[in-house]
């Protein structure tokens, strides 16, 4: 039985608790959070035995630690679990940076502990069974991928800081679409990244729209598109174009369920109007089976499906998407740039995104 500490009260926690509630083997006993009064309400909620804001009080107490802050705490929350001796899952992205993304990575071999890396879209099942059929070879050769990860903006007001989020829409979205794309198509090299950010919020100078054109190696490419100006809903969807047909995927809007109400149900989650539903929503988005595979990981001594080595790749693409957008360019994921406090800053600091 694997004792599981949350770092984070936020929504992402409340989802990781339902997923977890649903494994064998699995049990969640703590929460930390910043404020006192947000793992008080955590705690209470869900009857977590340990309720605080240490860090260190949550970790003496549990075998795994799941880091759910925001993106800026990422990697040294993640390093102290590690130290401690415990596993470790980071919620995407893994860190603020790439650099930070390794020093993780490294701290956890040291230290001898399992990482994860919580991207969940290689857990979801229509998405599985859309790779399935890619590997099987039933549009032939893959030629090209589109993924699209949109809606209208996150909940809450840190995803918006640059010193907090390390980025806007990039950090939030494009990571799922970058890492869903390199999963689908089995994880191979990116060797080039344009990019084009746009900042059309009033109340953030962090981009809300970006267009991301990847080169892989082999010659496959692939464009992924996240956005924050959406509005009416959200969007995660797949396509593949192969030398012998096409394959598409919608996580979020061909359900097969409906329902239409005229005034709002909240008991149920529905808005006025027509309205899509997922038969279980948890399971339709991948969280349970990221979770019973992370754990597995843990207790076998194996890297899981979604690893820190991954984590990192994925910031590796989207600080040469930031470079990329400054400069003008297509950039490398691994040509060499000038260090930054956060990968944003490859973007918005003229100084930071490398040479011409």
């Amino acid at each position: 039985m694997f004792r599981i500490g949350l770092v984070g009260a936020g929504h992402i926690s409340r989802t990781h608790v339902q997923a977890f509630a649903r494994l064998d083997g699995a049990q969640v006993v703590g929460v930390c959070a910043r404020r006192p009064e947000s793992a008080e309400r955590f705690g209470r909620e869900f009857g977590m035995e340990i309720v605080t804001v240490d860090l260190d009080a949550l970790i003496e107490g549990v075998d795994v630690v799941c880091v759910n802050t925001p993106n800026a705490l990422h990697a040294a929350q993640a390093i102290r679990a590690a130290e401690a001796g415990r596993h470790v899952i980071v919620e995407k992205p893994l860190a603020s940076t790439a650099a930070e993304g390794r020093a993780v990575v490294e701290a956890c071999r040291r230290a001898g502990v399992g990482l994860a890396y919580a991207e969940e879209l290689p857990y979801v099942p229509r998405f599985v069974r859309a790779k399935e059929m890619l590997d099987a070879g039933a549009i032939g050769d893959v030629r090209y991928v589109t993924q699209r990860e949109a809606h209208a903006g996150p909940y809450s007001p840190w995803f918006f800081s640059r010193d907090e989020a390390g980025g806007g829409v990039l950090m939030d979205m494009a990571c799922h679409s970058v890492e869903g794309v390199r999963w689908l198509l089995g994880k191979p090299r990116c060797t080039r990244v344009w990019a084009d950010l746009r900042a059309g919020r009033s109340d953030s100078a962090l981009e809300d729209h970006a267009v991301l054109h990847l080169e892989f190696e082999g010659g496959t490419t692939a464009l992924c598109e996240a956005s924050w100006a959406l509005h009416g809903g959200m969007q995660s969807t797949l396509e593949a174009w192969g030398s012998a047909g096409t394959l598409a995927a919608d996580l979020l809007h061909e359900t097969g369920l409906r329902l239409y109400v005229p005034d709002a149900q909240p008991s149920v989650r529905a808005p006025a109007g027509w309205s899509r539903h997922n038969a279980d929503w948890l399971f339709d988005n991948g969280y349970p089976q990221e979770m019973e595979d992370f754990l597995a990981a843990f207790r076998e001594g194996r890297p899981p499906l979604e690893s820190g080595e991954d984590g990192v790749a994925v910031l590796e693409i989207l600080e040469a998407a930031y470079a990329s957008a400054r400069l003008g360019r297509a950039v490398a994921p691994d040509e060499p740039l000038p260090p930054v406090e956060r990968a944003v800053d490859r973007w918005l600091d003229p100084s930071a995104g490398g040479t011409t």
